[in-house]
């Protein structure tokens, strides 16, 4: 039902994966949506999955826009099919393509049409029209390569290496110690850190230190929970269950011996 596919190497340091999520499913099922620093863009090529409580319903056959999360979302299905098809960047990876400051979109879904014309509803009809999965991402892919070409934005390389040192501490670096790392006065990182990621660097480093914990947990086969704790550098578990309890809507125990580790799976969990 859900499937990733690796970008090619021209739009690999921009973009995560492209994924799809289709076919038969339960109407009414629940899944929970983690965050994960990421942006994505998604054209409903079919029936939906819909955030509860959200301010906007996703319909079919529209392009929209899933800003930066900073918390979990819970979605549910409105029939029995689902058919969607994303893209989802790497944080900075959408400001190589678009004018967007991400952090005054941050957890909002929109219409993409109504912030950038990257991608308008005339998209989801050509993509409905091609054969498989293959042809849509070529298709994607061809028009993102052309307009980096004829648009490509220069990102600070500073807020570049301040996501990679965060991503390799796992989210445990300070920031002063960022700030030093990378030559930039605090205040400085911490604005343009918000425009091209959506989050300030201290909000990027909770996420990336619970994803890390997420893929600790899948890993761990039985209920050690104070070890998780201390490689994903956490004061004790109490801590750690505040946090993934606040960013996941579950508890840490109920992602323990998971298939997958969050990387590589959507993160949508069934309740």
């Amino acid at each position: 039902m859900y499937n990733e596919y690796r970008p090619c190497d021209l739009l690999s340091p921009f973009i995560h994966r492209f994924w799809e999520f289709n076919g038969n499913i339960t109407k009414g099922m629940h899944f929970n949506i983690l965050p994960d620093g990421c942006t994505d863009i998604i054209f409903t090529l079919g029936d939906v999955a819909n955030a509860c409580g959200d301010d906007i319903r996703l319909r079919p056959y529209n392009t929209y826009f899933i800003g930066p999360m900073s918390q979990y979302s819970e979605l549910i299905t409105d029939s029995d099919t689902i058919n969607m098809l994303g893209i989802r960047f790497r944080p900075c990876g959408l400001s190589n393509f678009v004018y967007i400051p991400l952090n005054e979109l941050r957890n909002k879904r929109m219409l993409f049409s109504d912030i950038e014309a990257l991608f308008d509803n005339s998209i989801t009809e050509i993509l409905c029209e091609k054969k498989n999965i293959r042809e849509k991402i070529d298709f994607l892919e061809k028009l993102l390569i052309s307009r980096y070409y004829n648009r490509g934005n220069e990102i600070d390389r500073k807020i570049l290496l301040a996501v990679k040192e965060i991503d390799s501490s796992y989210g445990t670096l300070s920031i002063n110690k960022l700030s030093d790392s990378i030559n930039m006065c605090q205040r400085h990182l911490e604005r343009k850190f918000k425009m091209y990621t959506g989050f300030s660097p201290k909000e990027y480093s909770r996420i990336i230190q619970f994803k890390r914990t997420m893929d600790l947990l899948s890993g761990t086969e039985y209920d050690n929970l104070l070890s998780v704790a201390v490689q994903a550098g956490y004061y004790d578990v109490a801590h750690l269950s505040r946090e993934v309890k606040k960013l996941s809507g579950s508890s840490p125990t109920s992602f323990i011996s998971s298939p997958q580790p969050l990387d590589e799976s959507l993160a949508y969990y069934g309740l």
